[in-house]
């Protein structure tokens, strides 16, 4: 029966036998393979895969160093990014407490209004009784003055 092994399963018998000792070969690395798993592989991909895990990684340290930086500029990235968070926050605080006195004036503003208008509304009724208060003192204040004219009846008796 034709099995086919993973990258994986090679690897992980590749790094079981390395750290048993010693280099690993492609032969050995076959071997336990078949002991492992009951098939070696074809020749040319466990060859290829147990060079390219024997080889040391000369592109590891740029790939660090890529990370590295990458990870550098993540942080800064985070730290403006926290910074405009923080302007955006104090910017918004700063508006909702100039909202809240303008809402504040104006409802001052509104309710001085409303006692305005209810003195008023009260003063027009004041008005209107001092007013019938004005037409009966001129009707009695000319009636007075009718019965003081000369020739009046009133008057001479």
């Amino acid at each position: 029966m034709n099995r086919k092994l993973t990258d994986q399963q090679i690897v992980s018998t590749f790094e079981a036998l390395r750290r048993t000792g010693g280099t690993v070969t492609g032969r050995a690395l076959r071997a336990a393979l078949r002991a492992q798993f009951g098939a070696a592989g074809k020749t040319e991909r466990v060859f290829t895969l147990c060079r390219s895990l024997r080889e040391p990684r000369t592109d590891e340290p740029a790939t660090v160093a890529e990370l590295r930086q990458r990870l550098a500029q993540a942080e800064e990235g985070r730290a403006a990014a926290e910074v405009a968070r923080d302007q955006v926050l104090e910017r918004a605080e700063r508006s909702e407490a100039r909202e809240i006195s303008h809402q504040d004036r104006w409802a001052n503003e509104i309710h001085a209004l409303r006692q305005t208008v209810q003195q008023l509304q009260g003063e027009s009724g004041r008005r209107l009784a001092l007013e019938d208060q004005v037409v009966r003192l001129q009707r009695e204040l000319q009636g007075l003055r009718h019965r003081l004219e000369p020739g009046a009846k009133g008057a001479r008796d």
